[in-house]
């Protein structure tokens, strides 16, 4: 049965997109000077940890000290989508576990969870900076379960980015994408997740039809596992001739 609901961060549970440009783009000038920052590609990699992108683009790790602090001194930039809290707290009541698996380091992932009054929802945080290989690497989704003590096929994934999607896949997880992140188009054409969601009620209902369909199959495992013995033994009883 589903057990545990890990959410990414950026795009999904907060719009950061304002403050990441805002900060990236300052950043790029303080460092590198002229020229145009390329905004866009680095968008495209979010989910990804700040040292993979950069070296991806092939950017220097100096901008990671300003980048930090623009993010950590303007968090006024990040505002939470409307419908997180809602369905946090619906999980929460079910008896459900949540996690954030998040790109961000964790200092900046819980100062963001705590200016959005979200943090008391969740029971564990799990950030780039925590693992060796972060995502679409499966380590933080491994992580994670091990902290809710999961196993895989009682968990799943929601995310707005490729990384998140491929993430959950290499881990054995179900996946849900979400639209309203950024760069939706690409979590749409470029991988290949379980289900897609539009809006905060469709995630619920698929969130809600999962644990009732695991739920159930879960309980048909059990009892054709107790089924076993006694099938066992009318065999040994009644052999075919």
């Amino acid at each position: 049965m589903l057990k545990a609901v890990i959410f990414d961060l950026d795009g999904v549970l907060v719009d950061s997109e304002p403050l990441m440009r805002y900060a990236f783009e300052r950043a790029y000038r303080h460092v590198i000077g002229e020229g145009h920052p390329p905004i866009e590609r680095y968008l495209e990699h979010m989910g990804e940890s700040f040292p993979h992108i950069m070296r991806h683009l092939g950017l220097p790790l100096t901008l990671w000290e300003p980048y930090r602090r623009l993010c950590q001194e303007n968090l006024d930039r990040v505002k939470v989508f409307e419908g997180s809290r809602a369905l946090l707290e619906r999980l929460g009541s079910l008896g459900l576990r949540l996690a954030v698996l998040t790109g961000k380091d964790r200092a900046r992932a819980l100062q963001t969870l705590e200016h959005g009054d979200l943090l008391g929802y969740f029971d564990e945080v799990v950030a780039s900076d925590q693992l060796q290989h972060p995502k679409p690497h499966p380590e933080g989704i491994f992580r994670a379960l091990r902290l809710l003590d999961c196993a895989p096929p009682e968990a799943v994934m929601i995310g707005d980015a490729v990384s998140d999607i491929l993430c959950a896949e290499r881990a054995g997880v179900l996946s849900v994408a979400v639209t309203w992140g950024i760069k939706p188009e690409r979590v749409q054409t470029l991988c290949q997740p379980d289900f897609i969601v539009h809006d905060w009620e469709a995630l619920t209902d698929t969130l809600l039809g999962l644990r009732d369909s695991m739920a159930v199959a879960g309980a048909h495992l059990n009892l054709v596992s107790e089924e076993i013995p006694a099938l066992m033994t009318e065999a040994a009883l009644h052999p075919e001739s």
